[in-house]
């Protein structure tokens, strides 16, 4: 049986990068079957008219759930789902990307909106797990394309051999890793959310912490073995629009207080 592979994107006002992202998905050579979820989070640029063309109207739903409640505009195209939510950060709109695509996706991809996956990365990462039943996540290394002003350049990201102990102290994993359904379901929390959407405010505040992914690190670390592919699988875009970037100290002392509690 072929393993099922479903990638969320949160976006939010990065319509000038996430086709690109789209496109990198579209161009795997992984040979079984990929779906694409992509969640805007209320954006205010011409992200979802971009959406728009690429997709046809599908029903639109008004969801009661404790991660989530209010309207949502639905789409489709091929090998393709679009949601448009109200503005609830990159937390939520994940958390219902993930929720959509749960029943028809064996392994998760989260790609960020504006990052992209190199051809082979999909069909690498899905081998390491299947290869292994105690591993649940995969991720690896991982190019950086900066973009300020009129300086435009390219650096090699190299993450560590993954260490529990390690992974205590800092965030070694990339948020563009593999994971299993079983394992992420595992990790869900009591709330519904995979996401604790506690780390990460509306995503139009200036003020955002992003600590989310590193929250669902550590709560994996927990229940399986990660596995580290030391390659390039995927280009990251730095930006003064990065979320990571707008972190302030009052942001991330709140959000340490939640990390303490999964360590």
């Amino acid at each position: 049986m072929e393993t099922r592979v479903g990638i969320v994107m949160a976006n939010y006002n990065y319509g000038h990068y996430f086709l690109d992202g789209i496109e990198s998905i579209k161009n795997q050579t992984y040979e079984g079957p990929i779906t694409t979820y992509v969640v805007d989070d209320g954006s205010t640029d011409d992200s979802w008219e971009k959406i728009c063309n690429i997709t046809e109207e599908d029903s639109s739903e008004q969801l009661e759930e404790e991660y989530y409640t209010g309207p949502i505009e639905c789409r489709k195209g091929e090998n393709l789902f679009a949601y448009r939510i109200k503005n609830s950060g990159a937390s939520t709109a994940r958390n219902v990307g993930i929720n959509k695509a749960f029943s028809n996706s064996d392994v998760f991809g989260i790609l960020d909106a504006d990052d992209q996956y190199k051809e082979t990365k999909i069909e690498i990462l899905v081998d390491k797990l299947m290869q292994h039943k105690e591993v649940g996540v995969a991720y690896a290394d991982y190019d950086i394309h900066r973009v300020f002003g009129d300086k435009d350049y390219t650096k090699y990201e190299f993450k560590e051999s993954y260490d529990r102990e390690l992974l205590h102290q800092r965030c070694m994993v990339h948020s563009n890793a593999l994971i299993k359904r079983s394992i992420l379901q595992a990790a869900q929390l009591p709330n519904g959310e995979y996401f604790d959407s506690r780390l990460h405010g509306p995503a139009g505040n200036g003020f955002i912490g992003c600590t989310e992914d590193y929250d669902l690190w550590l709560r994996l670390s927990k229940i399986c073995m990660f596995v580290h592919v030391p390659q390039s699988l995927g280009i990251a875009i730095e930006s003064g629009q990065n979320q990571s970037m707008k972190m302030t100290p009052e942001i991330f002392s709140q959000n340490a207080e939640i990390l303490k509690t999964r360590i």
